[in-house]
């Protein structure tokens, strides 16, 4: 039997609360803070690599706050 929205959106939750989550969100923010410096980007091919790491680092990092968001609007009635 496949999942509900809110019970997809209480697991991620309940997962992003554990301590190998936030281990992680502290390992992304340090290569964040590490990828930020433009004086590395020697081409317009690191250019778009760099930015495509960025675009999921900030992805990752938003993911909980992003699912809390959800869950909440799911809740009241109104799905985004």
């Amino acid at each position: 039997m496949p999942k509900t929205d809110e019970a997809f959106l209480s697991d991620r939750i309940q997962m992003t609360r554990s301590e190998g989550w936030l281990d992680l969100v502290e390992e992304l923010q340090n290569l964040e803070n590490n990828i930020v410096n433009l004086d590395s980007i020697n081409s317009e091919h690191d250019l778009w690599a760099t930015k495509g790491q960025l675009r999921i680092i900030n992805f990752l990092l938003s993911l909980d706050t992003a699912t809390t968001i959800a869950l909440e609007e799911l809740q009241d009635g109104n799905p985004t």
